[in-house]
């Protein structure tokens, strides 16, 4: 088992990492393509606008006007940051089933975090799974936001995060088994009672659990790269990536809504001069290239959650008009 585990997940890995650092080099040509913006009207104020990025990631300031969405949205992207420690934790128990991380490994606060993040990223999600389910377009008709939206990729996601979130609350309960944990301890409250159901077992068989649930979670998570990495276009995956980026690239350092004067017409990230236009001024978008460069990152970054056709006039008075399509 643990010899298939180790040649499972690092082959996974190597073949996740290879397309994912392709797939960055893809999008950065891409980018490139589009036009530049006039100087400063994106970089000015570099501290507001880390300010900006981190009081919107953490106050998940757009997605909490939408409630229980937002309130589960928040868990589900703060689970995702939490990855890295956690796939640490389950490449080391590769080789050893009793591993921990260095320093931090017991470590009281670090514990009681995976286990509140790791239970509330699985809530989380199963509340944004059941809301899409209920709000399916063969449900609600042109009323369902996710109409027109590619439902495909985001049960993949959906699953995937589901998936990782499950494989994490089961290692914590083999982790405690294994490490002998005798009673209640608040580093396992959370994941407590599989602890007891574990408890039982030989250590044998706890160490093979161990290694195919680290398995379970590592493989997982370089599919899940893999696939993102093979569909550039997949902005409900790659907007985990792309948000930080967008946000700190926002038009206004402080985060405002970018309401207000139209702002002026530009050709080549230069505004136009209208007494005398240049001979190769291009006036308005007729190809993708033509678009600015954060343009095209905007467009990367959708979500396809489908807010904006929620609230369009055109698409809820019954026209075929729609702004995510």
């Amino acid at each position: 088992m643990q010899l298939a585990a180790i040649i499972v997940s690092l082959t996974l890995t190597v073949v996740g990492v290879a397309l994912l650092a392709r797939a960055i080099g893809q999008f950065v040509r891409y980018f490139k393509l589009g036009q530049p913006v006039p100087a400063g009207t994106r970089t000015d104020n570099p501290y507001q606008r880390s300010v900006t990025l981190v009081r919107e990631f953490l106050g998940h300031t757009r997605m909490n006007r939408w409630g229980i969405v937002g309130f589960a949205h928040w868990f589900v992207a703060v689970g995702f940051l939490t990855l890295p420690p956690t796939l640490a934790q389950a490449f080391g128990q590769l080789f050893q089933a009793d591993w921990t991380l260095p320093v931090i490994g017991g470590f009281l606060p670090f514990e009681l975090y995976i286990e509140f993040i790791g239970v509330m990223t699985i809530l989380g999600i199963a509340a944004l799974i059941v809301i899409r389910l209920l709000s399916l377009p063969g449900r609600a008709g042109r009323k369902s936001r996710f109409a027109g939206s590619k439902a495909g990729q985001a049960y993949f996601v959906e699953y995937v995060i589901l998936t990782i979130g499950l494989a994490i609350y089961v290692l914590r309960g083999l982790e405690g088994a294994i490490h002998h944990v005798e009673h209640y301890e608040a580093a396992y409250f959370a994941s407590y009672p599989l602890v007891l159901a574990f408890k039982g077992l030989s250590p044998v068989v706890l160490q093979n659990l161990i290694y195919f649930t680290a398995m379970v979670k590592i493989s997982t998570s370089f599919i899940w790269m893999i696939v993102v990495s093979l569909n550039t276009n997949m902005g409900v995956a790659w907007h985990r990536f792309l948000g930080f980026p967008n946000i700190w690239f926002k038009r206004k350092a402080d985060g405002s809504t970018a309401l207000g004067a139209l702002q002026p017409m530009t050709t080549g990230g230069k505004e136009i001069d209208w007494e005398d236009p240049a001979e190769d001024a291009v006036f308005g978008v007729s190809q993708v290239e033509q678009f600015s460069w954060k343009g095209l990152l905007d467009f990367s970054t959708c979500t396809e959650c489908g807010r904006c056709q929620s609230q369009c006039p055109a698409w809820n008075t019954g026209k075929p008009l729609s702004p995510s399509s």
